[in-house]
């Protein structure tokens, strides 16, 4: 049975009906636990609440570090279990049971079966857990007697304080020697360390990683220098050719040259002087553009132009040797003038300069050289120091932490051992002693009753609604023929079963909003592009619009699937459905069928466009099918046919019936659209109309099919019952209240000419007859 159907009305109406019932299970759940109340054994329970008392001095001194590296300090937890352990020792219980007789317990034979027995119950009555606050431990102990209760409750927690101490003790001595054989060892093995460190750092000075960035520093000075001795080297090479071609050029031909250091014009001046001093103030400027004023050269050249200028031109040219005496050999010339010639003794004196100059920095740059190659290689070995002294310092840590741990313990060790001798320490103390209980924990009365009141509940108001839910709907034809005494034309499984889907599928893809439509593959348009989904063809319909507005070339929707699955056994329940109401029509030439439900949703507009196309294709009756539901019209949904002009235009006279029929397909059956209802449907006395037009299309046609709305929550079934000559009467299988049904039924009034058609039957209550291979073999064939 499907429930979604119900709603919270229903629920409160089928409660409401069988209240008696109800109540009745409500009391009588009751009553089973007072009874079970009165006759269950009542039990005791005595507790106390112990509170773990610090030391007198913090408790992070005592405790000490834990080995996350914070320091420990129990939990509640813990604590409780520390209680729970001894309280559940064997020994204790024992003891206990021995003191007290409980149980059977034979304090001189412990090992017998009823000892065995005695400690197991005894396990049982004890309980220790933290209070709901967090703040305290409760012991308690649980027997018939309440004053049993209280002196085991008392005698256990005695029990557990005594023992506390002298573990501590104990405990706190023979840490205290481990903790110093530990601490000795920790601290030659921290020794050694440090020295195997200290060695590392002395055999790779200038190699560690913290002077990786010193190192990088020196080696960027380094480049940099050698980048300024190499272009001084090239500077200066250049001037040594320079000089050397000025040199040579002179001794042969006598002249200065124009691209001398010292030279001026291409010829000697007619007053050497002059031409002499021209040639060092351009000395002097060369040299001030690259030395400091106290350079020894620029020195020089200053005081020799000072010279120059303050003796006269004879004076400088006695100095010169005499070219106009005698004749003597070129070569005793040459010699001559290079003897006592100034510019000459100036070049050469330059050049040796240079070539000194040259060698210094020759000199310095491998020297530079050197030490870059030096710092490379401490720069590259870094990454290996590093590693190899990060392993180390870290074993190092590792073993600092470990004996300044073994160092705190032994500390907190002997002041615990101190603590404990003089009763100071951390210790149990009960904050609220055991009690002589007065009411029984068993049987706990409130809460057995509040589950009887459930109970009750749950069967009362779950049966009440079961009952309802029972007689809820049809399942299976007999089932209807039975309750309402009128014959089943057709029964119409799921649509579902013919797609080969899901309804959620179908009724997706055959929506009244719908973005695409469903075609054979026959149907399909050129321009159309075909898919496969879910075992359905799908065709993408063109969303152009035209003038008015509304999308082009409609297309049927999967509703009618007796022209998508005609092989399907749903198809072939319509053609019994159409066969049968021709058979019902008797003699008659035209036969009106009026289609409809007792509530919408049935499936009545899926049904009548069915029947109408059966009709038309399988039966060869010339069909036309009505949508007369003016307040939901379906039939252009599920048809893919305008719905514009139709039977609102006809009732208002604003159009002809010929102008708003449409055909679906060649063979199919014509379908008269309700038209343009907007908001504000036709009146009702319009509907008297239709007498006239449905006597006029019986004229034309074998059946007049009309989809009409559903009896129930509209008037306009009343008028259109009377004006068909058979009634096809909708009823969702599972859905439809059987109440509901019966009661459209005596709206209509006379049902003579009435024939059920039973629609939406599940897989498991389709009839055996309805699900032979015949029908599976030819659907199968057809998703092919």
């Amino acid at each position: 049975m499907n429930t979604r159907t119900l709603s919270p009305e229903d629920y409160w109406r089928a409660v409401v009906s069988r209240k008696w019932f109800v109540i009745s299970a409500i009391l009588v759940s009751l009553s089973i636990a007072g009874v079970v109340c009165a006759l269950m054994p009542k039990i005791y329970q005595s507790a106390t609440k112990m509170w773990f008392e610090g030391a007198k001095i913090e408790e992070s001194i005592v405790s000490g570090p834990n080995p996350a590296g914070g320091l420990y300090s129990p939990t509640l937890d813990d604590r409780v279990m520390e209680v729970r352990q001894f309280v559940m020792g064997r020994k204790t219980l024992g003891q206990i049971a021995g003191e007290f007789g409980l149980f059977g317990y034979e304090k001189d034979r412990p090992d017998v079966p009823e000892s065995e027995n005695a400690i197991r119950a005894m396990r049982g009555s004890i309980k220790v857990e933290p209070t709901k606050d967090k703040l305290f431990i409760t012991l308690s102990f649980s027997n018939e007697d309440p004053i049993i209760a209280r002196d085991v409750t008392s005698r256990l927690s005695d029990l557990f304080i005594e023992e506390t101490l002298k573990d501590r003790e104990r405990g706190v001595e023979a840490a205290e020697d481990f903790l110093g054989l530990e601490l000795k060892h920790a601290k030659a093995e921290l020794e050694v360390k440090e020295k195997i460190i200290s060695e590392f750092k002395q055999q790779h000075l200038g190699e560690l990683p913290q002077q990786i960035d010193a190192n990088l520093r020196k080696l960027d000075r380094l480049q940099d220098d050698m980048r300024s001795q190499s272009e001084q080297a090239q500077n200066l090479a250049n001037r040594l050719a320079q000089i050397d071609k000025s040199i040579k050029d002179y001794e042969e031909t006598g002249e200065i040259s124009s691209d001398s250091p010292v030279g001026g014009s291409s010829k000697r001046n007619k007053d050497p002087r002059l031409g002499r001093i021209k040639e060092l103030e351009r000395r002097l400027v060369e040299l001030s553009s690259t030395y400091k004023e106290t350079y020894p050269d620029l020195v020089q050249v200053k005081e020799e132009i000072k010279k120059l200028r303050e003796m006269t031109s004879a004076q400088y040219r006695d100095l010169l040797p005499d070219s106009e005496g005698v004749e003597e050999p070129a070569a005793g010339k040459k010699s001559k003038r290079k003897a006592i010639d100034p510019y000459h003794a100036e070049l050469l004196k330059q050049r040796e300069e240079i070539v000194l100059e040259l060698d210094a920095v020759k000199r310095h740059q491998a020297h530079i050289s050197s030490e870059i190659s030096q710092y490379e290689r401490r720069v590259e070995h870094t990454p290996e120091r590093e590693q190899k002294l990060k392993t180390l310092e870290r074993d190092y840590e590792n073993l600092q932490k470990n004996y300044q741990s073994l160092l705190d313990k032994k500390l907190s060790a002997g002041m615990q051992k101190s603590l404990a001798q003089g009763r100071k320490g951390a210790k149990f103390s009960i904050v609220d002693p055991a009690y002589t209980p007065v009411v029984p924990v068993v049987p706990n009365i409130p809460l057995i009753m509040a589950a009887g009141l459930v109970l009750g509940c749950a069967l009362g108001f779950g049966g009440a609604v079961g009952l309802e839910l029972m007689g809820r709907g049809f399942r299976s034809a007999e089932e209807v023929e039975l309750t309402l005494g009128l014959p089943v034309i057709a029964s119409i499984p799921l649509y579902e079963s013919a797609f080969g889907g899901s309804m959620q599928t179908v009724r997706a893809l055959s929506g009244k909003s719908r973005n695409a439509s469903v075609l054979l593959p026959r149907y399909g348009k050129q321009g159309e592009s075909l898919e496969i989904s879910g075992g359905l063809p799908v065709a993408s319909v063109s969303k152009s619009r035209g003038a008015n507005g509304k999308l082009n070339d409609p297309t049927p929707g999967l509703e009618l699937v007796s022209m998508w699955r005609p092989l399907s056994f749903v198809a072939e329940q319509y053609r019994v459905a159409a066969t049968r109401l021709e058979l019902m029509t008797g003699d008659r030439k035209s036969t009106a069928i009026v289609v409809t439900s007792a509530v919408m949703g049935e499936g009545k507009s899926s049904t009548a466009l069915n029947l109408g196309y059966v009709l038309a294709k399988d039966l060869d009756r010339k069909t036309i099918v009505i949508d007369c539901d003016l307040k939901r019209p379906m039939q252009h949904i599920y048809a893919g046919v305008w719905q514009q002009p139709g039977l609102a235009e006809v009732l208002r006279g604003t159009k002809v019936v010929e102008d708003c029929l449409q055909r679906l397909g060649e063979a199919g059956p014509w379908i008269l659209t309700a038209g343009s209802v907007g908001d504000n449907p036709l009146a009702l006395s319009k509907m008297h109309q239709l007498a006239d037009l449905i006597a006029e299309l019986k004229e034309r046609f074998d059946y007049v099919i009309i989809d009409a709305p559903p009896v129930l929550p509209l008037a306009d079934m009343q008028v259109l019952a009377s004006m068909g000559d058979l009634l096809a009467y909708v009823v969702k299988a599972s859905m439809t209240g059987r109440d509901i049904v019966q009661k459209a039924l005596r709206v209509i009034g006379d049902t003579t000419n009435v024939g059920i058609i039973l629609n939406g039957l599940d897989a498991h209550t389709t009839p055996y007859y309805m699900q032979q291979e015949y029908y599976r073999e030819a659907h199968h064939e057809q998703l092919k």
